[in-house]
């Protein structure tokens, strides 16, 4: 099988998985946040801001950088694993011992309990680390949606939901935690078992200086992404939750599209190697693709914030609204300049990633210590302006290594664009006022949807780009599609 053919197998696997999995991840996420409100999930978020951090640091890298390595060298393999075990345990022991004054300086007992409970959880990351990448490195993405998918329908549309509404509180989470976590490494082994071996966790590997490159990209990814939590968690668990749940309803459903994405396109321009007008070609299709799915969704979704959170959340939860408009803005940026992102890695030009995302970082801080004195509206538009500038920066540098111009942009986001202005059209505000507030928008809706793709199949030459055709035709329905648009020549 070519290595197209297989990362559009791949593509599909996740594509599948993913909208099982954010699908499960919204009716959780509601029922859970309903059932705990605001105190409870912020109590838990403390402990979730540690544990991404330190989950990246058990990992060291090698989780992408193992995709080149040979894991046949079980000398290389042991090595690893024995790292990461270490990393594991020291983790463990750290967070028991910070949770006691983490607990005195928040004045929140069970933010200390919920802390000391987690750390063996700690042990579970660097049991994952290499399986996964393995089934990485094979494009086998298929069995890790399996993975990753399947512990999370398991651990909380089931485990977690029935714990909330038995009234556990805080528990449900952490419980919904383990699962997941458990599940996902005995699937992950089951598919791709790996020696389970100790040795000197010092000996130099042949993947570790990737890993390190990787690593410092990672964390610096963790900082821009949660260093507003740092933020706001200083505002009290009530407004680190009212966060929390703004940003995780805004990022979810693109962080799961877009991170599987990432996966595919590391590893299919590691294989690509050096060849300049396959990676443009690749760079350029997934832009356009996720562009066309993201770009109207969010800006739909900014436009109707105070409804959204409404319908799902209730009334306890109106304070995320204003976060969560601000942010679904930003969301786009960091969606779509993740992309760029991957493929710098995966090509040698870790460094510009890096650059960029100290740069990102840089005018994230300086807006953050500014917006918290104001209000939690104004944290999301400090992280929404450094998600732009990031933006700029990858796809400026994604453009000069492929020499693709910004005739090329403009060609592949001006369809996304302009459906997102038919999108954020106020529709349900002229509709009689007797339909009521929901069907109102529900009805409005089903036309703006009219309305794009009447306007794609009047002009398809200008809302679908060469490079989308070019995706589309990997696909039964998308070769249907550009036939009936006669948009055969652009593929």
């Amino acid at each position: 099988m070519s290595l197209a053919a297989r990362s559009i197998n791949a593509i599909q696997s996740n594509y599948v998985g993913t909208l099982v999995r954010v699908g499960a991840q919204f009716v959780a996420q509601i029922v859970i946040m309903r059932e705990l409100g605001p105190e409870l999930v912020g109590t838990f978020g403390y402990a979730l801001l540690l544990y991404g951090v330190l989950a990246l640091a058990i990992d060291q890298g090698f989780g992408w950088s193992l995709i080149q390595a040979n894991f046949d060298d079980d000398k290389e393999i042991s090595v690893v694993f024995s790292r990461l075990m270490l990393a594991s345990l020291l983790a463990m022991i750290g967070v028991f011992a910070m949770s006691y004054p983490i607990e005195r300086y928040l004045d929140n007992y069970l933010v200390g309990d919920v802390f000391r409970y987690s750390a063996p959880s700690y042990l579970l990351v660097g049991l994952f680390v290499v399986s996964q990448a393995r089934l990485r490195a094979d494009l086998r993405f298929r069995e890790i949606q399996i993975a990753t998918t399947g512990s999370y329908l398991l651990a909380y549309p089931v485990v977690g939901v029935a714990m909330a509404m038995s009234g556990f509180g805080v528990w449900a989470l952490l419980a919904a935690w383990y699962t997941q976590a458990v599940f996902q490494i005995l699937v992950a082994y089951r598919y791709s078992p790996h020696l389970l071996k100790l040795s000197n966790p010092f000996v130099p590997t042949t993947s570790g200086p990737l890993g390190r490159h990787v690593a410092g990209i990672n964390l610096l990814n963790w900082a821009v992404d949660n260093s507003a939590g740092l933020f706001v968690g200083g505002m009290g668990a009530a407004a680190l939750g009212n966060f929390n749940a703004a940003s995780t309803l805004a990022r979810t459903p693109a962080l799961q599209l877009v991170q599987n994405f990432q996966s595919i396109l590391f590893s299919t321009a590691s294989a690509i190697g050096s060849e300049k007008g396959k990676i443009r070609r690749l760079y350029l299709g997934t832009l356009a693709a996720l562009s066309f799915i993201l770009v109207p969704a969010y800006v739909y979704a900014a436009s109707r914030a105070d409804l959204i959170i409404g319908l799902l959340f209730g009334e306890k939860w109106s304070s995320a609204s204003g976060i969560f408009a601000v942010l679904s803005v930003g969301v786009i940026a960091m969606a779509t300049g993740m992309i760029a992102g991957a493929i710098l890695s995966a090509t040698g030009r870790q460094g510009v990633v890096l650059q960029s995302q100290l740069a990102c970082l840089a005018i994230m801080l300086f807006g953050l210590y500014f917006a918290t004195r104001i209000g939690l509206t104004y944290v999301g538009l400090a992280i929404a302006v450094a998600y732009c500038f990031r933006f700029v920066l990858q796809t400026g540098a994604m453009a000069n290594a492929v020499d693709a111009t910004f005739a090329d942009l403009a060609r592949v986001l001006r369809g996304p664009f302009a459906i997102a202005l038919v999108m954020a059209a106020p529709v349900a505000a002229i509709l009689p006022v007797s339909l009521g507030k929901t069907v109102a928008e529900s009805t409005g809706l089903l036309c703006q949807i009219a309305v794009a793709m009447l306007l794609i199949g009047m002009f398809p030459r200008f809302f679908l780009s060469s490079a989308l055709v070019e995706v589309l035709t990997r696909f039964a329905s998308g070769r249907w599609l550009v036939r009936k648009c006669g948009l055969e020549e652009l593929a």
